[in-house]
Parts: structure tokens; sequence; C-alpha cells
């Protein structure tokens, strides 16, 4: 059977507007409308947002290509950190042509409704040398759960290089509804890892 393939994160992420999606719908404008107050200027062309699982017992990958970041983050002061993610999920490629055009449909990212997805963090931990975690909230198909995403950040002169990774369950957004809500088709669980990079604005 071809590979439906599909996913939320991832975030954000962890995360982080397709261009087919129409402009005048509210959500997708807010994408590239963020007030312009982020301490970070994310280099979209070196960032990855991907996501992977298997499905009738074959891997597969996908990653978003369109999202947009305001990160203000300071490693001296935590107490005042903020991350919003907002990721288009009309944007989701994957590694099957088949599958890239099933997920914008009901049973899977239902766009028309729900086009963006969004990661929002204000509270983060320093656990040790590069590793900190974020607490927030993670919110698909309308559907909101706080998450903690763990990650490994490097900051020198100026530029920051993040890696995250974390797994969901799909279910628990409703991410493959009717006959692909079992995992007899696609495992419930979602791998979302991140590689972001980012320059401190002055």
């Amino acid at each position: 059977m071809r590979r439906l393939n599909f996913i939320a994160g991832f975030l954000v992420v962890l995360a982080c507007g397709g261009a087919s999606v129409q402009a005048q719908d509210p959500q997708i404008e807010n994408i590239n409308s963020e007030p312009n107050i982020s301490g970070w200027t994310v280099n979209k062309t070196e960032t990855t947002l991907a996501f992977s699982g298997i499905q009738s017992g074959e891997a597969f990958t996908g990653s978003f290509s369109d999202f947009d970041a305001v990160i203000n983050f300071d490693p001296e002061n935590l107490a005042d950190a903020k991350v919003v993610v907002t990721i288009d999920m009309n944007s989701a490629q994957t590694d099957d042509l088949e599958s890239t055009n099933a997920l914008p449909s009901k049973e899977w990212f239902n766009i028309r409704k729900f086009p963006v997805a969004k990661f929002e963090a204000s509270e983060f931990k320093h656990l040790s040398g590069d590793k900190y975690e974020a607490k927030g909230n993670l919110s698909i198909r309308g559907i909101t759960k706080g998450i903690t995403l763990p990650f490994n950040l490097k900051i020198e002169n100026g530029h920051a290089s993040m890696e995250a990774a974390l797994n969901i369950n799909r279910t628990t957004y409703k991410i493959g509804t009717g006959m692909w809500a079992s995992k007899d088709w696609v495992e419930h669980i979602i791998n979302i890892n991140i590689h972001l990079e980012a320059k401190q604005n002055k």
C-alpha cells in the first residue's frame, strides 16, 4: 500500500505560511505579522523542522518549510525568556508525493480549518552545560497541550545553534482520523527533530 505520511511539530520547534494557502486567512497572516520584538533572527535556510515515523513497517521523513519565530532568550536571564514559533501546516513535505498531497486533508492536518500550528514557551530551565529545557504549549488542529522540550544550545559571538528532539503521540492532536487513527496503518508516535541557527539582534 502506498505510504501516507504526516505530522505535526515542531515544533519548536519547534519550532517554527505556505503560498498555496489563501493570504486572506487571518491565521496565516499572523505568521508574517508577529511584532518585530525578537532578540534573535533565525536563519531559515540553515534551520530544519523535521519529522519522522513508521507506516506499514516502513520509515518515512518530512519537514516544514515555512514558519516564523519570535525568540527572546538570554542564558543569564531565563526568567524573561520567551519563544513563539508559528508553523504553516500547508508547508509540510514528505519523501512521498502522494503523502505530501494528502497532508492538508481533513483526516490529517485539516488546513482549511487549522492552517497553522504554534508553540509558545515562557518557562526555561538550565540543566547542565549546553543542556536546557523549555516548558510551553503546543497547539495543533485547535488542540493545545503542555509539553516539555529538551534542547542543546550553543551561543558564541552572537550566533546561536540549537538542537532539539521530541516525540509526540499524533492521536493527542487528532492527526489521522477515521481509518488512519489506528496504529496498524501509521504508528502513533512521531519523532520531531529541530536544528536552528540564529543571529543575535543588536
